[in-house]
């Protein structure tokens, strides 16, 4: 019995010896992902704290699998949270780090001393593994969120073919961003001009507002018509290059909405270096004179590009 007793005091104690062997007195954990998002979208999307909300996972912002996190700086692609996990807490660093074709990569660090107290000190060892779990966790959960674009621009985006290549166009300034009656006003100058012609519509009317260096906003609205129409005062014939490169997005809002939204367009073009021969435009699905409710307007955005 004394043996057995003995026995057990040497491997309890061997075991408390070899926590200061085996455990650093700094236990580091990593996790890391790779995403294809563009680096650029990547920073400035995350730079927003009001952002993290929408990729953290769980159904409570800034805790996961019992693992409380607190959000205390932000910098340039660099992001520091405080984490807290049972008795113990540590500083955890979040980089978004470029990677080949512009695309971004992830890195979750954290670190923690080991107790002295060996006892302390085995626990936390052992925590480090479920710790492992939760930050590659979220880790992943931050890659996969990024990697869709819809998420990031609030649309998905996809690159098409020019299928209206006859136009005809009419311009108007005005010394504010033109409104739905005024914009209409413009739209069904250029009906009428189209049936004086006995064409044929063939899409929904284009919009383009621009603001020059007059700070006044020039606007243009045109149709594609089935055949090429003369010129006549304020009426304009345009020719586009069908088979060109167009991209599209499509967006459901009221005008704040959209202004945002084209942005974002703009955004997308930019940070995925798409260069541009012409000018983007919306395409009004919703005739906004006949719906009221602004959150059912549907327009589709284009930015031809090369």
């Amino acid at each position: 019995m004394k043996k057995i007793f003995f026995a057990l005091i040497v491997l309890v104690a061997s075991a408390l010896g070899a926590s200061y062997i085996f455990i650093p007195s700094k236990i580091k954990i990593k996790a890391v992902a790779e995403g294809s998002m563009n680096f650029t979208a990547a920073s400035r999307h995350l730079t927003n704290a009001d952002n993290w909300s929408k990729w953290w996972p769980g159904p409570k912002e800034f805790y996961y699998n019992r693992a409380g996190f607190r959000l205390d700086k932000i910098k340039l692609n660099t992001f520091e949270l405080q984490m807290f996990y049972k008795t113990d807490s540590s500083k955890n660093l979040v980089q978004l780090v470029p990677l080949a074709d512009n695309n971004s990569g992830f890195t979750w660090e954290c670190e923690f001393e080991s107790s002295k107290n060996p006892f302390t000190r085995w626990m936390q060892y052992f925590n480090a593994g479920r710790i492992k779990k939760i930050v590659t966790a979220l880790t992943d959960s931050l890659r996969n969120y990024m990697d869709k674009p819809e998420n990031v621009y609030g649309f998905s985006v996809k690159e098409i073919k020019v299928t209206d290549s006859v136009l005809i166009s009419t311009r108007s300034t005005f010394n504010h961003y033109p409104g739905e009656k005024e914009v209409d006003s413009m739209i069904q100058l250029l009906r009428k001009y189209i049936s004086s012609q006995k064409a044929v519509e063939k899409n929904y009317p284009m919009l383009n507002v621009h603001l020059n260096g007059d700070n006044k906003y020039e606007t243009m609205v045109a149709i594609a018509t089935e055949r090429l129409l003369p010129a006549n005062g304020n009426f304009s014939p345009k020719l586009v290059l069908k088979g060109g490169n167009v991209l599209e997005a499509k967006f459901t809002g009221g005008p704040a909405g959209i202004k945002k939204a084209f942005e974002e367009f703009e955004n997308y073009r930019l940070e995925n270096s798409f260069s541009s021969p012409a000018i983007p435009y919306q395409l009004l699905i919703t005739d906004r004179m006949k719906e009221q409710d602004t959150a059912k307007w549907i327009t589709k955005m284009y930015y031809p590009v090369f």
